[in-house]
């Protein structure tokens, strides 16, 4: 399957479009666009993929992104079984897309637009913002769904005006990514971190993982670090402590069990995986979560 280029249909008549998505489970693949894209997530949980960044997402996660930024929000492999759970565990957001014009042109010939258009330049390796820090950006996002022409764009200004002044917003894409990636490889990492999601239970040599890439393993392992700026073992090991963490609080497996549902085999390699991402072990991570 090519990796998909999304062309996102504003025409002629309009700077930006404005979705407010309902599914059972985000099902964008890892794609990319020449448009900016701010996403606001209203219910849902799993990983976000922002060029070479990846970091757990939940509700109130808004990110803004820059034009190619490739991207993808995964949920959790509960959302994808969970068939029987009705509106539970639904994927809803806001997100809107708007031209590079609105930077490159409009704004770009507005002196009082400086701080706009320098937030637009760093979103170009993508912003996470603290969404409780700006609650009016809150109010006014879940508005725009009902609005339209000038009176859209008002409110994007408005939410941009906010976002500019936050000094806080983490940088998510490296500095030194490769912006404008070709086809052949955002297809590549793509059957990479489906397989790795979809397999991470189960032991991954590095040989399959190789083979999923089409690359020798020496070669897979520096394009993997090179992309993400950790080691595909590194990363294996933190997609499964995030998901240990997850069953330790949401369900009642005990850590044993927990270990082995993500894929640990061995029980001192788990405590030690555990407690260096967490600095707790798992049974007082367990303890502390759920008051126990």
């Amino acid at each position: 399957m090519k990796a998909l280029f999304e062309r996102v249909e504003l025409g002629e008549q309009r700077s930006l479009l404005v979705k407010h998505v309902r599914l059972p489970y985000f099902d964008a693949p890892w794609h990319f666009h020449p448009e900016y894209e701010l996403t606001y997530i209203l219910r849902s949980r799993g990983k976000r993929f922002v060029g070479d960044h990846i970091e757990d997402f939940d509700a109130g996660d808004l990110v803004l992104l820059g034009p190619d930024l490739p991207h993808f929000w995964r949920n959790d492999e509960v959302y994808y079984q969970a068939e029987d759970a009705g509106d539970t565990l639904a994927a809803e957001a806001i997100v809107i897309q708007f031209a590079q014009h609105v930077g490159a042109t409009w704004l770009s010939v507005i002196p009082e637009a400086d701080r706009l258009t320098a937030l637009l330049t760093r979103a170009r390796y993508g912003l996470r913002f603290d969404v409780h820090r700006h609650p009016s950006v809150r109010e006014l996002l879940l508005r725009m769904p009902e609005q339209g022409g000038m009176e859209a764009v008002l409110s994007l200004l408005r939410i941009l005006t906010h976002l500019s002044a936050d000094t806080s917003a983490d940088l998510l894409a490296s500095g030194n990514y490769e912006l404008r990636v070709s086809e052949a490889d955002t297809e590549r990492m793509k059957r990479v971190l489906d397989y790795t999601l979809t397999h991470f239970r189960r032991e991954i040599r590095i040989d399959d993982i190789a083979s999923v890439a089409g690359m020798a393993p020496a070669a897979f392992c520096r394009y993997f670090k090179k992309r993400t700026r950790k080691s595909f073992i590194e990363y294996l090991n933190e997609l499964r402590v995030s998901h240990a963490r997850k069953l330790l609080i949401e369900s009642d497996v005990n850590v044993g069990e927990a270990a082995l549902e993500c894929g640990f085999n061995n029980i001192s390699h788990f405590h030690r995986q555990f407690k260096e991402q967490t600095g707790t072990t798992p049974l007082q991570y367990q303890a502390l979560h759920r008051g126990l």
